[in-house]
């Protein structure tokens, strides 16, 4: 199959940066949303980033123009998808919607026609039952700023196609991206499954009272090394994605009691980060903005019981055949823009001493021992 004509539903963040990126890649772009306000938004928003891109030297002003020109908008779903080969749906995380837009688009697209969700967490597989064309649909994960991130996470879900599968990596490849591969569709994929637990037990970790915000996230610059603390990218990203996130990975994964508390606070509270000038930090609006995170804070926290619970995930993922070793490592260092893959953070401070850390969770907190489980490759494993 040759992919030419591509629609993006939803001119938000991550759609309009998706119809930027296909455009710049050579692809006619229909961008679809509900509003004219929010079509406006989203061409303005690309026009500024490829200003940027031209006064960085990166793109010269005839291939600005070309790519702008190679974007139309709409606001009638019929005359978006009409002749296209390929949908990327980019509507907001929730799996009701969704469900129903691609309902939508199985009777609106050509028969042929594949269509892909950006979601970060949510089933593939259910989203997919909402058609009928199952084997068409796709999990096709682009990272903020799609235009910037290198990685595409494609997800398959229960009745989607190799073909399709195969037609998704290519089209992201063509596009300049790494792709990973999630074979199966789990709650999380592979990013969001590791980041949902390793976000999980730093918040348990505060709200236990073993360390404060600030040691645990200094602990994750200077000791591990990583671009941002755990609550400083909860920030950063939206407190409010990040609970969902966590909420869909836990629930999905049966440990709906394992959430914790002062995640679902924070959210309720409506801290939602550096957009509301106030989440796990709090914020003047500057831009690039960066809360002050000492540096002598750092030996306060042990990095293990920071990543324990990220590495079983992951080597959750590898035992039961959802994504290579490879692909797991790289989409961490990608995606997450670690120095290093999850597992190799494991393997550096112990396998054995990360198994012995969520048993003595475990132990502490007989309530959640479902939650508190080491992975069966942990056990008994001798480090290298």
């Amino acid at each position: 199959m040759v992919v030419r004509e591509i629609a993006v539903l939803g001119a938000g963040i991550m759609g309009h940066g998706i119809a930027e990126l296909a455009a710049l890649s050579g692809y006619n772009v229909r961008l679809y949303d509900i509003a004219e306000h929010f079509l406006r938004q989203g061409m303005e928003k690309i026009k500024w980033s490829l200003s940027k891109f031209v006064e960085k030297g990166r793109l010269s002003r005839e291939e600005s123009s070309r790519a702008l020109e190679r974007i139309s908008t709409h606001l009638e779903l019929a005359e978006a998808v009409r002749g296209v080969d390929f949908v990327v749906e980019a509507v907001p995380e929730d799996l009701s919607l969704k469900r129903r837009v691609f309902a939508d688009l199985d009777r609106l697209a050509p028969p042929s026609a594949i269509l892909a969700s950006n979601t970060s967490t949510l089933p593939i597989s259910e989203i997919g039952e909402a058609t009928t064309r199952p084997e068409l649909v796709v999990g096709m994960h682009f990272f903020n700023p799609p235009v910037i991130l290198p990685l595409v996470e494609v997800t398959a879900g229960r009745r989607t196609a190799p073909s399709t599968v195969d037609v998704t990596i290519q089209l992201a490849r063509s596009m300049g991206k790494e792709v990973v591969v999630c074979r199966k569709d789990v709650p999380g994929f592979i990013v969001n499954r590791v980041l949902a637990f390793i976000m999980n037990e730093a918040a348990w970790i505060v709200e236990r009272g073993e360390a404060g915000v600030l040691e645990v996230d200094s602990t994750c610059v200077y000791k591990l090394g990583l671009p941002m603390g755990v609550f400083e990218l909860a920030d950063f990203t939206g407190v409010d994605t990040t609970y969902r996130v966590v909420e869909s990975v836990l629930g999905r994964s049966g440990m709906a009691g394992a959430l914790c508390p002062l995640l679902r606070r924070t959210y309720e509270m409506g801290y939602f980060g550096r957009k509301t000038g106030r989440g796990f930090y709090q914020y003047t609006g500057a831009d690039w903005e960066r809360p002050p995170i000492p540096r002598e804070l750092a030996d306060r926290v042990d990095p293990v019981r920071i990543l324990a619970m990220g590495v079983n995930a992951a080597l959750w993922l590898l035992r039961n055949g959802v994504a290579s070793r490879d692909d797991i490592e790289k989409a961490i260092r990608l995606g997450l823009n670690y120095p290093k893959g999850i597992l190799a953070f494991g393997e550096e401070y112990g396998l054995s001493r990360i198994a012995e850390t969520i048993r003595m969770l475990s132990q502490k907190y007989p309530a959640l021992s479902e939650y508190y489980r080491p992975e069966a490759l942990l056990e008994g494993s001798a480090d290298r």
